[in-house]
Order: C-alpha cells, then structure tokens, then sequence
C-alpha cells in the first residue's frame, strides 16, 4: 500500500502540447512567484509566462526519485525531456533548475548561457511539486 501511494504522489505529469501558441494564454508571473510556486498561488494546469536567465541544460537529474517515479507512467516521453537550468538576474539569484522542454526545442532555439528568455509554459505535478513544461521560448533582446 505503501509503494503504490509513493507512486501516485511522486508521479509527475505530461501535458500535451497547445496545437496553437497563443501567448495571451499565458499569465505573466514574477520570477519569485516560479520558485514558490505554491505560497504564490499558483497550480498544476496553469499556463504561465516569466522572464529568466538560461543557465544551462542539466547533467544531472534535479528531482531524481520524482523522476524515476514518473518513468513508469511515461516510460518514453519522460526520458526525453531535457531538464534545464535558470536564473532571476544576470547575476546568478533565483537558481531554477525544474524546467523542461523537449530535445527538439531544445536544439532549435540554441540558448547560450546568460540568455534573457522568455518562458511560456504550463506548470505541471511532480510529486508534492510543480515543474515547469515549456512550450515555447523567446529570447528578449537587451539594450
């Protein structure tokens, strides 16, 4: 009993995603509000938009028993993922590391270290947390 409440808790989820990209179905959130994403009020299924600061994609895994957990309910898809990292400021405050996109994306935006992006993506369970499955990425232009 114990082992299938584990799995069901720390089981993450996949969303499919958005045929169309609209991005006023985004909601813009601050950055603080993407490291607490709880005590900010937001929730599994919100569609969300922040500005951060692409660190880099991870060699590690930064939710390793969530994530193996998962692997059984998404076997392939999950394994896809590439986790990557991001910060609040130029000057590294705000370490974010439970974003996701997909190897596809990943390869055609090309982000740099220090990249100001913009995320648009769809908070999304994993365990007693919140990750943040990205659908789409643009780069803001500094002046």
């Amino acid at each position: 009993m114990l082992c299938g409440w584990l799995s069901c808790c720390a089981c993450g989820e996949l969303r499919p995603r958005p045929a169309a990209f609209d991005p006023q179905a985004y909601t813009p959130i601050e950055y603080h509000d993407l490291l607490a994403p709880r005590q900010a009020g937001l929730q599994a299924g919100q569609k969300v938009r922040v500005k951060a600061y692409f660190w880099q994609y991870l060699d590690y895994d930064p939710a390793m028993v969530r994530n193996y957990l998962t692997l059984l309910r998404y076997p392939i898809r999950w394994y896809q993922l590439r986790w990557f990292a991001t910060y609040g400021t130029p000057d590294l405050t705000g370490y974010y590391d439970l974003a996701a996109i997909t190897p596809e994306q990943a390869e055609s935006y090309k982000l740099q270290r220090l990249d100001h992006v913009l995320l648009y993506g769809e908070l999304s369970r994993l365990g007693p947390g919140l990750f943040l499955q990205v659908f789409q990425i643009e780069k803001i232009e500094e002046e």
